[in-house]
């Protein structure tokens, strides 16, 4: 795809590109962890949105004009002179900007420069990571989705891998620790509790799990993220 004068394109976290530079181009890409994204109480729900309709297109873009330009673009240089300051509260107030940033976006979504997904691909890859936000806490297999989507788990793991660039499993890994995150930073709930409200019924395979997939034992990372607040 070829990148043209004031188009803005959204992707998600793992999803490739390509695209044909003709000559020098100016731009800015912002990228953000999904911890920052998921964490955060203002992005949670604008995330999801977007997530949903990237999903639901090959491609999310729009042209800005002029005026929406200069407002991105002044917004973007704060979050430049954010991440180069070590200021109190420099998280928070990247999140803030980031939440503005997305605000705009969402208001030209609908606009011209979207390409439905026809693919059948496409189809069980959203469906399945619909599916997956409202049911990863009870189910928690890849066979479990690929049987009420009526595929294969090999299916659905290409399936998904080709729109979003990770397989289903590790989107249900994903989204598990995401929570298992999001529950230590806000509540004071003990390893056991989120354990049990994950759909985990014995703590040690919980703390196993998340271990591996974070690297840190779950005291040591709640620590880390207390440090972060």
């Amino acid at each position: 795809m070829s990148v043209e004068d004031h188009q803005i394109y959204c992707f998600l976290p793992g999803q490739m590109r390509k695209f044909q530079l003709d000559g020098p181009v100016n731009g800015y890409y912002i990228s953000f962890s999904p911890d920052c994204l998921y964490l955060a109480y203002n992005l949670k729900d604008m995330m999801s949105s977007f997530e949903e309709s990237i999903l639901n297109m090959q491609l999310l873009s729009f042209r800005a004009d002029e005026e929406m330009q200069e407002e991105l673009e002044e917004i973007v240089r704060k979050m430049q002179r954010e991440c180069e300051s070590n200021l109190w509260m420099r998280s928070e107030v990247l999140s803030g900007l980031l939440n503005v940033f997305m605000i705009y976006l969402s208001r030209e979504l609908g606009v011209g420069g979207q390409t439905q997904v026809l693919s059948r691909e496409g189809d069980v890859a959203r469906r399945f990571m619909t599916m997956l936000k409202q049911q990863f806490i009870h189910c928690k297999k890849v066979a479990d989705y690929a049987e009420a989507l009526n595929v294969t788990p090999n299916y659905l793991n290409t399936a998904v891998k080709k729109v979003t660039g990770f397989t289903a499993s590790y989107q249900i890994h994903k989204l598990i620790i995401l929570e298992a995150k999001r529950r230590m930073l806000y509540s004071d709930s003990s390893l056991k509790e989120i354990a049990f409200d994950l759909g985990f019924d014995n703590q040690a395979h919980f703390s196993k799990f998340f271990k591996a997939k974070t690297g840190m034992n779950f005291t040591t990372f709640k620590h880390s993220m207390a440090e972060m607040v």
